[in-house]
């Protein structure tokens, strides 16, 4: 059985600096799939090559509450936070970071990005972290390329990466608070894909450039497909001569209270205002940038 279309939305621009960026989630028709509360695109971007410029700390902010999850098409970033970690990752490669009780961190194109140039393209996500968790330290994984596992699609459809969570016997690297998943599904020309759904789960599919069949309509360039709760089969198909992209991602429904301002979510507006007040007091902590290297770092977890 065909599993239904519930919701499409091809999003609202906004400027995050110099980047223009699509926001997709929350919607005024979805506001969260699984434990997943908030989408942002950034749309393929050709950064010149220039001389490469330390961090200023200009667009540091703080979150809590969450885990944020920056997935990377292409280009390079690097991360900085209150906590003392560090990382540079590549295309093909995601930022982790656990928030908690609260942190500030700071993402930039690389300086061997910057020195290079090209094309920056990513994704980031908030994931809701269940109320037990959200008092809990902060944390940090840089994952490179390599480190996301990969599995051949059938009738040589493709490639799908676990990018978040298990798909059969594969798992990704990532800490999951909650039943939640992400995969990269990367079609060949000409090809289908059916993923069976799991009972209980919720489901969306995100397609960044060309125009993909989702279950039967087409769908794309930078628009979120959200489905509905019953069990069935989603099927992507390729109908180009070239290879392209699908993000599916979702996970059990988040079934505590959720209250969202600014950088923070938690379950309150207590606790909202509790996390105001000890950014503000300075509890978060301040990042301390390292001198301007053109190396890649490997965070400490």
């Amino acid at each position: 059985m065909k599993k239904s279309i519930a919701a499409s939305y091809s999003g609202k621009n906004s400027r995050v600096g110099e980047l223009l960026v699509n926001r997709l989630l929350p919607n005024r028709y979805v506001q969260a799939v699984g434990p997943f509360v908030f989408l942002d695109h950034l749309y393929p971007s050709e950064q010149k090559p220039q001389i490469p410029q330390a961090p200023s700390g200009e667009f540091a902010h703080p979150h809590r509450g969450i885990t944020t999850f920056t997935y990377l098409f292409s280009g390079s970033m690097e991360h900085y936070d209150s906590s003392g970690h560090h990382g540079i990752v590549e295309g093909g490669g995601a930022q982790w970071m656990k928030a908690g009780n609260g942190v500030i961190h700071d993402e930039n194109p690389s300086p061997e990005f910057q020195k290079q140039g090209g094309v920056l393209h990513a994704l980031q996500f908030w994931i809701n972290l269940p109320a037990k968790n959200k008092a809990e330290a902060p944390d940090y994984l840089a994952l490179q390329p390599h480190d996301i596992p990969e599995i051949l699609l059938p009738d040589e459809a493709g490639v799908l990466r676990v990018v978040i969570g298990t798909y059969g016997d594969v798992t990704s690297p990532v800490t999951a608070y909650s039943r939640q998943f992400i995969y990269h599904v990367r079609l060949q020309a000409k090809s289908t894909f059916a993923l069976d759904t799991i009972a209980g789960l919720e489901y969306a599919v995100f397609i960044p450039n060309d125009e993909v069949v989702v279950s039967g309509s087409k769908h794309g360039k930078s628009e979120l497909v959200v489905f509905g709760e019953e069990e069935g089969t989603i099927t992507l198909s390729n109908t180009t001569i070239s290879p392209t992209d699908v993000i599916v991602f979702g996970g059990e429904p988040y079934t505590e209270p959720i209250v969202a301002q600014g950088p923070f979510v938690m379950n309150n507006l207590q606790e909202i205002a509790q996390a105001y007040q000890d950014f503000f007091n300075g509890k978060y902590g301040q990042i301390e940038y390292k001198e301007l290297s053109s190396t890649s770092g490997v965070a400490a977890r």
